[in-house]
């Protein structure tokens, strides 16, 4: 007898385009580094590597008593940003599915997006150690006064910003623990405290987010890489940085394919992005390695 060919493959993907459009919703959502960076859009069929072209600054002349110009020699470099697959590959039985309150797909779909996403992250913030200047070490701890340093390189470079700092939870912590040291006012007894030493500080204090510094918006990800570990302690590599500083390349967007195994009784599900994070001007850049001691 023969038997029904098996129609289940990759090419019913059109009955899952809710699951894309969700997973792709929870990807950029999750990310914080496509908020942060500047973003291309790569066509299809145009290589895996980038190239970002970058112009050099020029100088203008002053010119007196109507004397002719001098032309300036513009030069341009280029950005490379080569671009891989960033997967999740998960198998849904049948059992599963049909026996479960909640419904899968949705919850896997949210899953795999903010997978994706976090992937995204941790490829961009790997670009930190590769900025032109460290301004930490394995002693240092984050504070404001590196955080002053650090937008006070950028704007003596001529870099525009707006500027981020993205650091890493445990790094937080210290400055955190700065910024919401308290003072005892005069005559009191002891223990008895004024609030924080700042507006930023009782803003930490109150929502757990520190806001901004010296116009730096600071972001927390534990998707920032770490560093040496010394005494105990793990570093992290944090970066304070302009949009020009980073960028990351995407060709599309999310991708799902499904295959159903009628042996496992089974449906593949791999969700697939294809995206890269580079450098593209090393000095619009600061890293700051700084340890994440929490104490």
């Amino acid at each position: 007898m023969t038997m029904p060919a098996n129609n289940n493959s990759l090419w019913n993907d059109e009955f899952y385009a809710n699951f894309v459009t969700q997973a792709e919703f929870a990807a950029y959502e999750q990310s914080i580094a496509r908020e942060l960076t500047t973003v291309f859009d790569i066509p299809m069929n145009s290589g895996k590597v980038a190239q970002v072209p970058i112009w050099g600054q020029g100088t203008a002349q002053y010119i007196t008593d109507e004397a002719a110009a001098t032309a300036i020699n513009t030069t341009s470099t280029s950005a490379l940003i080569t671009m891989a697959e960033h997967v999740y590959y998960s198998q849904v039985t049948d059992m599963l599915r049909n026996s479960a309150y909640n419904d899968v797909m949705s919850q896997l779909a949210d899953v795999s997006g903010r997978a994706i996403g976090e992937s995204f992250d941790t490829k961009a913030f790997a670009q930190f150690s590769s900025f032109s200047s460290d301004i930490g070490s394995t002693t240092t701890e984050l504070t404001v006064n590196v955080i002053l340093q650090a937008a006070a390189t950028l704007r003596g470079r001529k870099i525009a910003g707006p500027y981020f700092l993205v650091c890493h939870p445990a790094q937080a912590y210290n400055l955190k623990k700065q910024l919401t040291t308290t003072l005892p006012y005069s005559g009191a007894s002891a223990g008895a405290q004024l609030g924080a030493i700042s507006d930023v500080g009782n803003m930490a204090l109150q929502t757990g987010f520190v806001g901004s510094i010296a116009g730096v918006t600071v972001y927390e990800s534990a998707m920032v890489p770490t560093g040496a570990t010394t005494g105990g302690a793990t570093t992290y590599v944090a970066g304070v940085f302009a949009r020009t500083g980073l960028g990351i390349a995407q060709r599309g967007g999310l991708n799902l394919q499904t295959l159903y195994l009628p042996q496992q009784r089974a449906t593949d599900m791999v969700v697939t992005a294809v995206a890269g994070a580079g450098v593209l001007q090393s000095t619009h850049g600061i890293a700051i390695t700084a340890d994440g001691l929490i104490n």
